[in-house]
């Protein structure tokens, strides 16, 4: 009987051990922003290699290079490159799941409605098609985009941690966030500031009242299928 309890004992400590290391262990992380070859890139426009090379070298379609000199491209840019030319959408690009910074702080329209109410059923209907990271703020989501990566960063003009214009040109203008399309939230009573905005370099300008919309506008800008 002792010894079938210390083993009882034993196996509970077990159990109690793995289950607390589970909890310290750290979430899965996000997928990273898909990176094509030249191959991929060749094989999503029916062309040789050589092609691509060319394309590349001659500043047609953005790229970087690995160590070893390899080119690398990034789907948005790749998408971007189809559509301007008329490639149709490659499978293999319209079944991905972008990834989205998903940044609206708490503030209200000039007709007084909270424009973050339908945060959280935004955020659902966008996990269908994309993998959504909120922030409590447009600078919380900023500083992570450089180690984060995403292909979408949503915020609004009505957020005081950012500077708004001067911010979206500063995005759009970096090379490590230049690529990121930048989804910009305003005031629906504001058209200034949508126009503003869309000076500055924003992808995509909606209305605080659209917001339901959202979804679609990022699927149909990012070739979701």
């Amino acid at each position: 009987m002792a010894g079938r309890g210390r083993t009882a004992l034993t196996s509970r400590k077990a159990g109690r051990s793995a289950v607390e290391s589970a909890s310290r262990r750290p979430l899965p992380a996000p997928p990273r922003p898909l990176l094509y070859t030249a191959q991929d890139v060749a094989r999503f426009c029916e062309v040789d290699l050589k092609t691509i090379h060319h394309w590349a070298d001659g500043g047609k379609i953005p790229h970087h290079r690995t160590e070893g000199r390899h080119l690398r491209f990034r789907r948005n840019h790749v998408l971007a490159f189809l559509r301007r030319h008329g490639y149709p959408l490659h499978a293999e690009i319209a079944s991905v799941r972008p990834t989205v910074f998903f940044a609206l702080a708490t503030g209200t329209s000039s007709g007084g409605a909270p424009y973050d109410a339908p945060r959280d059923e935004v955020t659902k209907k966008l996990s269908t098609r994309f993998f959504v990271r909120r922030f409590e703020s447009a600078l919380g989501a900023i500083a992570h985009l450089v180690s984060g990566e995403p292909d979408v960063l949503v915020v609004s003009l009505l957020d005081p941690t950012w500077s708004g214009a001067h911010a979206i040109r500063a995005l759009k203008s970096g090379a490590d966030t230049s690529w990121t399309t930048l989804v910009v939230v305003t005031d629906d009573a504001d058209e200034g500031a949508a126009s503003v905005a869309r000076d500055a370099g924003a992808d995509l300008v909606i209305a605080s009242t659209d917001l339901g919309r959202l979804g679609v506008e990022l699927a149909r800008a990012l070739g979701v299928a």
